[in-house]
């Protein structure tokens, strides 16, 4: 504790010189006591709220869960029959990526068809 933070303290909350000093020590005795003397005079339901607190601001990253990924079977059915068109008619080979798209050579070039399925809009009520 300084003389800067006991004038502060006397300047800011009008306590005497004691006043500030005693209060000063009491929030070093606080700052230096462990979690259980903290927690020892709260109830269950104030132990738990600490508990869960102090688990979500641990420094440990947070595992990211792992998503499956969701097949559009119809989007993946239209390409795969542009594609057998593509093969039938032109004779072009194409190669499919998951059901997002088509890549295909035609005359040199490469090209990639891309098929975008748009969310329904949404209704306002």
């Amino acid at each position: 504790m300084t003389e800067k933070q006991i004038e502060k303290m006397m300047k800011s909350l009008g306590l005497t010189r004691d006043e500030a000093i005693e209060m000063l020590m009491e929030d070093e005795a606080v700052d230096k006591m462990s979690m259980k003397e903290v927690t020892s005079d709260l109830s269950e339901e104030q132990k738990k709220a600490v508990k869960a607190v102090t688990k979500t601001t641990s420094a440990k990253p947070k595992a990211k869960a792992k998503r499956e990924r969701k097949v559009d079977e119809v989007k993946k059915g239209l390409l795969l029959l542009i594609a057998d068109v593509f093969k039938s008619e032109l004779g072009i080979d194409s190669t499919l990526e998951n059901e997002v798209a088509l890549h295909f050579n035609f005359e040199g070039a490469d090209y990639d068809l891309k098929l975008i399925k748009h969310r329904p809009p949404k209704v306002s009520k």
